[in-house]
């Protein structure tokens, strides 16, 4: 395995557990009626697609440089679209507890987004 996967994979891993140890304090000790399923469930969503994503933007960053700008951008739009499908759904399908869904749904995006640009940016300027 590529050591920028290894890498990527535990800082992914570690950021996973962040937010499940700290969604369980939270809602188990200060919030236990705004709990819903859909949350561990979207955080699985995020770091599977998250070390998807990375891992074939990686393969392409080594085979073919002059095209992973687009190939970035196009993977880029894809994903965010995927998320944002993915959102709308479970929204629509728990109205009672959309929102407090979206707030941790949006904190994950950014989290896992950060993460993933900060590697990625990392990998292509040892390329250079």
């Amino acid at each position: 395995m590529n050591p920028s996967m290894k890498r990527f994979l535990v800082r992914t891993s570690i950021l996973f557990f962040f937010f499940l140890i700290s969604g369980y304090i939270t809602y188990d000790q200060f919030l236990p009626h705004y709990f819903e399923i859909s949350l561990p469930i979207s955080l699985l969503f995020f770091y599977a697609v998250t070390n998807l994503v990375h891992a074939y933007l990686l393969r392409i960053a080594e085979k073919d440089m002059p095209k992973f700008t687009a190939r970035f951008m196009g993977m880029s739009f894809i994903k965010m679209f995927v998320y944002l499908i993915f959102g709308l759904v479970f929204a629509l399908i728990n109205r009672e507890t959309a929102k407090v869904f979206l707030v941790n749904f949006l904190l994950m995006y950014i989290c896992f987004s950060v993460l993933e640009v900060y590697e990625i940016t990392q990998v292509v300027k040892r390329k250079k």
